[in-house]
Order: C-alpha cells, then sequence, then structure tokens
C-alpha cells in the first residue's frame, strides 16, 4: 500500500520582519544617496531635487538611529541626540557635504552643498538658486540662500494622571512634559517654489 505524500501547505506570509525593515530602509538610503550625488551637478530644478534626496535621506537616518540604536549615538538618552550632526547619522554623506565648522566665510563656500554650524549645532544647506527659497517669518516671506536645520527633542504635553495629551482631552488638572522623540526639522519654515518643499518634509518625517 502505498503512503499517502504530504500535501504542500499553503505559504503563510507572517509580514515584514525587522531585518526586512531594516534592509528595506537601508536600500532606499543609498538609492537616495546615489540620486543625490548624480544631482549635484545639474541647476535649477535638480538643485530641487537633490535638496529633497538628501533631506529625506537624513531624516531615514535619524528615524534608524532612533529605533534602532545604530552605532554612532547608541545606548545614549533621546536628549543627547539634540544639535548633534545629523551627517553622522547617515550611512555615507553625501558628495556635496563639506564637512563640520565653527565658522565660515560664506562667500568662499560653494554652492548647492551642505556643512555643520558646529557653533550653532545646525546643518546648513547653501542654495545656489535662491530666487524660490523663502523663509517664513511672522507671517511674512524673506527671500533667502540658505536653510538651516536642527536636531531636535519633541515633546508634548500631556495630562499628569491620564497621560492624555491636553489638546485632545482637555485640561482636567496638572499637566507635563512628555518627550515623543527626536526629529529633523528646519530652524525656521521655508518655502521651495510652489511645490512646498517644507510642506513635504514635513509629511515624510512623520
Amino acid at each position: 500500500m502505498r503512503k499517502k505524500q504530504p500535501t504542500a501547505q499553503p505559504f503563510k506570509s507572517a509580514g515584514f520582519s525587522i531585518f526586512e525593515l531594516v534592509a528595506f530602509i537601508i536600500t532606499s538610503a543609498i538609492i537616495y544617496s546615489y540620486a543625490a550625488n548624480q544631482f549635484t551637478a545639474f541647476p535649477g530644478e535638480a538643485e530641487r531635487a537633490n535638496f529633497l534626496a538628501v533631506s529625506t535621506q537624513i531624516q531615514t537616518g535619524v528615524n534608524m538611529e532612533l529605533l534602532y540604536g545604530l552605532k554612532a549615538f547608541s545606548g545614549a538618552p533621546v536628549e543627547q541626540y539634540e544639535g548633534a550632526n545629523p551627517m553622522d547619522l547617515m550611512l555615507e554623506p553625501p558628495s556635496n557635504y563639506l564637512g563640520a565648522f565653527p565658522a565660515v566665510n560664506l562667500a568662499a563656500m560653494p554652492r548647492r552643498s551642505w556643512y555643520f554650524d558646529s557653533a550653532r549645532r545646525e546643518l546648513v544647506y547653501l542654495v545656489n538658486d535662491a530666487s524660490q527659497v523663502y523663509l517664513i517669518q511672522n507671517g511674512a516671506s524673506v527671500q533667502s540662500n540658505e536653510i538651516r536645520f536642527r536636531i531636535t527633542a519633541d515633546y508634548s504635553e500631556v495630562d499628569s494622571r491620564t497621560g492624555i495629551p491636553v489638546d485632545i482631552g482637555g485640561r482636567g488638572g496638572s499637566s507635563k512634559q512628555r518627550l515623543n522623540g527626536i526629529v529633523f526639522r528646519p530652524t525656521v519654515p521655508f518655502q521651495w517654489g510652489s511645490q512646498g518643499v517644507a510642506d513635504l518634509l514635513a509629511v515624510s518625517s512623520n
């Protein structure tokens, strides 16, 4: 009598593992890095594309560092990330990153490049075509040839007893500050052209 052969079990998907998620993030970062390096030699709209690619790559590095504790600041309290050089959190800085300096001669610095202002603990992008870049200050748009970013700790106000955000649950008693995490954000809101780069960055950082 022939033995009945076991039937093949249907494949069951268990979703993404942590390894797969990390591999996806690393692959995305490499692609953004390659795109950034390819765009640096082109003017106009390519500058904006390069800026967005590098900014997104930096956000990926910040998120990876916070979630998985990679080596740059492994084990450090979240508050110690504040003012850190975001380029230290990238797998490889882009070719147009110049380094960290306590002071610079802006007239001598190449455009379409990044540098870290170690005195103010801010990452700076030097705009080549400033005609479409505006800082939003006190409700007014001010043309600018640089955009500054900083890694900061993000807090929300919650009810001390329930832990519910005050803006959701109402102020029923005393409140306290709760640390949500770290974010990479511009020090002053900005607008690049009519498509709103700043808005896009804000969405991708959440």
